[in-house]
């Protein structure tokens, strides 16, 4: 279970820790399942292109096939496959506080999410006031991996240049995290339906089900923070998630 300090222990705490616990699950199935779906299809669309640049050389009387291209294909399927052999940092299991490195694990969730949602253009700002919290790993990933993944689809092909920032600010209370873009931002007196299950913004925002940002506020609420939106349509979005400090002695299993 969550040892929080006692004295901010709240009665009917159990039934929190089981919430955050259940929001934490929901995240790392999602989080797999869309992994998995991804690297099924990457794996599929580049057997198809290589197949199609030896079906096209032997047409052209034997030629052989074009093989820089087909070394591009194989070497991009490689790294999607690197990414997945990257660690974590944490196991699902036992999320106990520790020391993470911001920036790596930034780095990392933007590059998946970035082959996710086709994003290649988009690019990452960091602005780190501290290169290391102490916070619970999963919990933290399964954070920053929904509000980037939102940031990056709903990007706004019209810009100039698409970024996404992820900005750390540190307080003797806790951690603030901002993620902010230049996207398309939120129809007016959306800001808070965002955070309804199954909410979407259409239609400037993709059709579809939208469980993570919901979800993401019970983890971070129940974990004992806050997460907030502003948004101008046309202007981007930011997410302000504010997080309390806990021990590295404290641990949710």
């Amino acid at each position: 279970m969550l040892r929080a300090p006692k004295e901010s222990t709240p009665s009917g705490s159990n039934v929190h820790l089981l919430l955050a616990y259940v929001a934490d699950l929901e995240l790392e199935v999602d989080r797999l399942r869309k992994q998995g779906q991804f690297v099924q299809h990457q794996a599929r669309e580049s057997l198809k292109r290589i197949h199609r640049l030896c079906a096209d050389a032997t047409q052209a009387r034997n030629t052989p096939p074009p093989l820089a291209e087909v070394d591009q294909v194989a070497k991009q399927l490689a790294a999607v496959l690197r990414d997945l052999q990257e660690p974590p940092g944490y196991h699902p299991a036992h999320d106990q506080v520790i020391a993470i490195a911001v920036r790596p694990l930034a780095e990392q969730v933007f590059r998946w999410q970035q082959r996710l949602a086709n994003g290649t253009e988009v690019v990452l700002r960091l602005d780190l006031e501290s290169d290391y919290v102490e916070w619970f790993p999963a919990r933290l990933r399964h954070i920053l991996d929904n509000l980037l993944s939102n940031a990056l689809k709903y990007r706004d092909p019209s810009k100039a240049e698409m970024w996404v920032q992820l900005a750390l600010r540190v307080s003797p209370e806790g951690y603030e995290f901002r993620v902010s873009d230049n996207g398309v931002g939120l129809p007016p007196g959306e800001h808070q339906e965002v955070f309804e299950l199954f909410y979407r913004a259409a239609p400037a925002r993709a059709a579809g089900l939208g469980v993570g940002l919901a979800v993401v506020k019970l983890l971070v609420e129940q974990s004992g923070g806050t997460l907030t939106t502003d948004s101008g349509e046309g202007q981007g979005t930011i997410f302000v998630v504010v997080l309390p400090r806990y021990h590295v002695d404290d641990y949710l299993m």
